[in-house]
């Protein structure tokens, strides 16, 4: 058997082939093409679909698979994009991106409407936001009505995907926490929230778990494809709980976490209650009743593109590598990287980026190495923010363009104090969608089984056991706490 993992990345469209055994045969990739105007970031769901078709296409090519070989097309990727289809099952307008931020009046009206305790009780969600689908589809009734009065089906772009391969309109349940309009725990759609943003219950897809076999691909789609025996689809899982799975990482212990160009942090929660003061979004899981915590920080990388591109000319990564090696930065200056504002676990929309303790003999190395520390503090806080339910963190697990430099990678473990390893096999999320597919189609039986699959080799950063680190942290934390008060301590609402 072989599996089509289908990554629908913000960045980057991607495919990637595996055998039965998990091995990755090949890849190929394009980049996701947006139309940008002012707030407004969207793209083409037939674009995105035909895309899919020529990459899958084209790692056949590179693999040279048997045509009298079975194959799978398992999804995974990014939840909040958003697709209004027709009575042909065709995008009626097109897809809005979940960086589209023409509703944030309507997120603010869903805030005044449903306080945050309740939405967050229900959704999983700490508060409102003009990335959810909630919010794009109360500006659509009030501003294009006669859009939603013809729209069948409200999807997000991997139901979309899914639909088009399949005719079966499904939405797979790891993705509905970011909607803003399910009840997470119920495993149901929130009805007062859709009446609120103008939707019809019977427009939404019904809810499947993930890894869940769809059916096969259509006779007219299977015509565009490489030849097989036949076509299954399988409704894979968000791209950061695959990756969990792809990393090796499914479990409360580890936290995986997407060094990109936001700093996401995922964990397998375990005896997992409700807590309206613990302000971390929750979600379904790969498995029936797991719940997944996950954190979401606007700058991580972005913060160090920030530094390279506005401050540094341009400095390459390959460049300033060698003069962070150069010398100790005991006495390098601090970052706060709050150059988007609200980042968790402290949601404060007032704070923003600062150097502190900037000395006329600082460089720009010194410069840099405090923003790379200053994410690495950011990722600390989010790691103990995780644990104050008294799960022992042990371990984090790393993906994503930041792992590439080990300098930063060695920063982020001897901070949080914590070993971090990182896949030598970059797509994780992929791989934790093709392993999916093979338990659905009997491979193994469970994903906590999966002795038997090929395992990518990792490289493990130990953390050092430096006074220094916990002192930089310290200072990390009271220049936080001197221009932010209300930010520290972070755990003061639930230890009182």
């Amino acid at each position: 058997m072989l599996v089509y993992a289908v990554d629908l990345g913000t960045t980057n469209l991607k495919v990637v082939l595996y055998d039965e055994r998990a091995r990755q045969l090949a890849v190929s990739r394009r980049p996701m093409d947006y139309r940008r105007d002012g707030s407004t970031v969207e793209f083409d769901p037939e674009a995105v679909f035909d895309t899919v078709l020529a990459l899958i296409t084209e790692c056949a090519r590179q693999a040279g698979p048997p045509a009298d070989s079975r194959a799978a097309i398992s999804l995974t990727g990014q939840a909040e994009a958003t697709v209004l289809t027709g009575a042909d099952d065709r995008s009626l307008v097109p897809g809005l991106s979940w960086m589209d931020e023409r509703a944030t009046q309507e997120a603010e009206e869903i805030a005044a409407r449903f306080s945050a305790a309740e939405a967050f009780a229900i959704t999983g969600q700490p508060e409102a936001s003009a990335t959810w689908p909630a919010a794009k589809l109360r500006w659509f009734a009030k501003h294009r009505p006669e859009v939603l009065r013809t729209t069948r089906r409200v999807l997000m772009i991997k139901d979309y995907v899914l639909l088009r391969l399949t005719g079966s309109t499904v939405g797979e349940e790891t993705t509905r926490g970011f909607t803003y309009w399910t009840d997470v725990r119920e495993g149901a759609y929130w009805g007062e929230m859709l009446t609120f943003c103008g939707v019809d219950p019977d427009q939404l897809p019904p809810i499947v778990p993930a890894g869940t076999d769809i059916g096969p691909v259509l006779p007219e789609v299977v015509a565009h494809l490489p030849a097989a025996t036949s076509y299954t689809v399988n409704a894979g899982a968000l791209d950061h709980f695959s990756a969990l799975l792809g990393l090796g990482a499914y479990d409360a212990g580890t936290v995986g976490v997407s060094a990109g160009t936001v700093l996401a942090l995922s964990r397998l929660a375990t005896d997992w209650t409700f807590d309206a003061q613990h302000r971390v979004s929750f979600h379904a899981g790969l498995r029936s009743d797991d719940i997944v915590q996950f954190s979401c920080a606007d700058s991580g990388g972005i913060s160090l593109e920030w530094f390279r591109e506005r401050i540094a000319g341009g400095i390459s990564y390959g460049d300033l590598e060698p003069q962070l090696s150069s010398r100790d930065r005991t006495d390098a200056p601090l970052f706060l990287p709050y150059l988007t504002g609200i980042n968790p676990p402290d949601f404060n929309s007032d704070a923003r980026g600062a150097f502190v303790d900037l000395q006329v003999q600082h460089d720009r190395a010194d410069l840099a190495f405090a923003v790379m520390e200053g994410v690495a503090h950011l990722l600390r806080r989010n790691i103990e923010d995780l644990a104050v339910d008294g799960q022992t963190i042990d371990r984090m697990v790393s993906a994503g363009g930041g792992t590439s430099s080990d300098f930063w990678n060695q920063l982020k473990a001897d901070a949080c104090g914590i070993t971090l390893a990182v896949a030598e096999e970059p797509e994780d999320a992929c791989r934790g969608a093709a392993l999916l597919a093979l338990v659905a189609a009997g491979y193994t039986p469970a994903i906590d089984a999966l002795t038997s699959f090929s395992t990518p080799n990792v490289r493990s950063f130990v953390p050092s056991d430096s006074a220094h680190r916990s002192q930089r942290y310290e200072q990390f934390e009271a220049a936080l706490g001197c221009l932010y008060p209300q930010n520290l301590p972070h755990h003061a609402s639930r230890e009182s």
